[in-house]
């Protein structure tokens, strides 16, 4: 795969679509038909910024998007390669936590261990939101273990954009979770999942008591207006005391 192949696909005019998704259907259309092979190296996020002329968030974005979704992987320090082929498994919209736990008839209640504005919020737009002004934008952060009665079912790490929940520091989260709150703020919001099962690290082990060894299932949520992430979390489920609802 060569950069001149690559930046003369990215530089067709008469394609509208933002230069990000461009990048990631170009990616894809390789993949499907067999050009580019599992392990295949990509260029660097940096070599296709400077040849377009574009910021490398954008770029950035492509790759995180397409890694999230199964079809890149990378390795620090040596790049991002095409993933082996693999099976994808769509889900419907995810019911809220809250919801989940009413459906079986379990009373809900949440443990709000942090609750406030991110500690280093051009950082995490960067990383997580690939937003380009991020001097003038301010990111909350929150970390609820909700629970089913007295044990705790999930432990969720969410960021916010401030501008699209500004009173989301004044929420108590008692009655329903933080996706159910985000939910009601917009009707055109959009979601998008990747869920895999994990063997916790020993903090996510601590929160959902769990002990060493078991695995849990790890959730990550993006909340989408017009493509534009408002929101990405974590989202940390006690595989032994749930399971998943799905609905159309």
């Amino acid at each position: 795969m060569t950069l001149k192949s690559f930046i003369n696909a990215l530089s067709d005019e008469h394609h509208s679509l933002p230069m990000y998704q461009k990048i990631k259907e170009y990616i894809l259309e390789k993949i499907g038909k067999g050009e580019w092979l599992a392990n295949q190296k990509l260029p660097s996020e940096n070599e296709i910024s400077a040849e377009l002329g574009i910021s490398r968030m954008t770029v950035n974005r492509a790759f995180k998007e397409l890694t999230e979704e199964g079809y890149l992987f990378r390795e620090k320090g040596a790049g991002t390669f095409v993933a082996e082929p693999f099976q994808l498994i769509p889900f419907f919209e995810l019911i809220p936590i809250s919801q989940e736990l009413a459906i079986e008839g379990n009373p809900f209640s949440s443990t709000i261990l942090q609750l406030g504005k991110a500690s280093d919020p051009k950082l995490i737009l960067e990383q997580y939101f690939s937003v380009e002004n991020v001097e003038s934008s301010d990111i909350f952060y929150s970390e609820i273990i909700y629970n089913n009665a007295l044990s705790p079912i999930q432990y969720e790490k969410r960021y916010v954009l401030a501008s699209f929940a500004p009173k989301y520091l004044k929420q108590t989260f008692d009655k329903d979770c933080a996706l159910t709150y985000l939910q009601a703020l917009s009707p055109i919001l959009s979601q998008k999942h990747t869920l895999e099962a994990i063997i916790p690290n020993s903090l996510v082990q601590e929160r959902l008591q769990l002990v060493q060894g078991e695995a849990c299932f790890k959730v990550t949520e993006e909340l989408l207006i017009r493509e534009q992430i408002i929101s990405y979390s974590e989202q940390f489920y006690a595989a032994s005391r749930y399971k998943f609802h799905s609905k159309i």
